[in-house]
């Protein structure tokens, strides 16, 4: 077998804590370089590690300005010859998102994949080296490029688009609701399920900043000033986290129908964690109310999720053809 270069890229997190005097955990404090000294493979696996040190925070603090910085080094590198795939370690807060954005915009010409860890190295039962060492296997395995970044955890493998965190501090702290896993790492093994399903191709010419698009979560009786407050305050398009079946208070209504009519993207998702949104109901609020007032209706994806894809999209897209692009986008 070929030795294989993986490039591991850091940037803080839970999985690069180490104690304080308090005796909490500081995020981020350990290099890459120091963290990777304790990582030990299966045997078997031949690989020339490459350790870059981007960012050393909680992922609590991530930016989007960050996570530009980590699109345009992951793409140098999946852009070199030398190097078979690309691991990213990040911290759990925010991982679904920046593995999402980066499955949306890096070419799927090698693996790459992101891990976290729900326990500090220093911490009895860590995850941290198990996670960073199923992660340096799967980056060898070159079938996995077809599956764009991919999120590591748990000895699972999950599609970017799909991963959500599901729990706040065990070790099965990553799942998919709805989807499952694509596939497993049992040691020095990577097996996948099946064939990635042909996606959209990674989206491209996007300008940066990024165009502001907010996040509001329906709820019961929640005020409809939210929403006119998120565009007056300086959002492009807003991201609406609904009940049920793709649903929001009749009340909200009326500032809808007036920001679509002012050309401001609204789009909606279910917050449940599993099943599509759906116009199968007919009140004030309704999806189906809500569709023929012209809100972008979203299946399949999280409404954290659906913010990114969004802002990529704003960004290089005429409002005439944003609906079209979202729909390629989550076909």
């Amino acid at each position: 077998m070929t030795k294989k270069h993986i490039v591991v890229m850091t940037t803080g997190g839970t999985i690069a804590s180490k104690p304080s005097e308090s005796g909490r955990s500081q995020s981020g404090a350990l290099s890459g370089e120091k963290l990777l000294e304790q990582v030990t493979l299966p045997q078997g696996v031949d690989v020339t590690l490459e350790v870059i040190s981007l960012l050393q925070k909680p992922s609590n603090a991530i930016t989007l300005m960050d996570v530009a910085e980590l699109y345009r080094h992951g793409r140098e590198v999946l852009e070199r010859d030398d190097v078979d795939g690309l691991v990213i370690t990040h911290g759990t807060d925010t991982l679904e998102e920046t593995a999402y954005f980066l499955s949306l915009t890096l070419p799927k010409n090698k693996p790459c994949v992101m891990t976290g860890s729900q326990r500090a190295p220093h911490q009895l039962g860590t995850d941290a080296f198990k996670n960073i060492c199923d992660a340096i296997v799967s980056a060898t395995h070159a079938p996995l490029s077809q599956w764009g970044c991919v999120v590591v955890f748990n000895e699972s493998l999950f599609s970017a688009r799909y991963a959500r965190k599901v729990n706040s501090f065990q070790l099965n702290g990553f799942e998919s609701p709805g989807a499952g896993p694509i596939g497993y790492i049992d040691g020095p093994r990577v097996k996948l399920y099946g064939a990635a399903l042909e996606g959209a191709l990674p989206v491209t010419g996007w300008d940066w900043p990024l165009p502001r698009v907010d996040l509001l979560p329906a709820y019961l009786d929640a005020s409809p000033a939210l929403l006119q407050a998120c565009v007056a305050s300086g959002a492009k398009a807003i991201v609406i986290d609904g009940l049920g079946r793709g649903h929001v208070p009749p009340s909200w209504m009326v500032p809808i129908k007036e920001l679509v009519s002012a050309g401001v993207p609204v789009a909606i998702v279910s917050g449940c964690a599993q099943g599509p949104v759906n116009t199968s109901y007919e009140f004030s609020g309704s999806l189906a109310d809500l569709a023929s007032a012209g809100v972008l209706t979203l299946n399949d994806i999280s409404a954290r999720k659906a913010r990114l894809a969004l802002a990529l999209l704003l960004s290089n897209s005429p409002r005439d053809a944003l609906r079209g692009a979202m729909e390629r986008l989550m076909s």
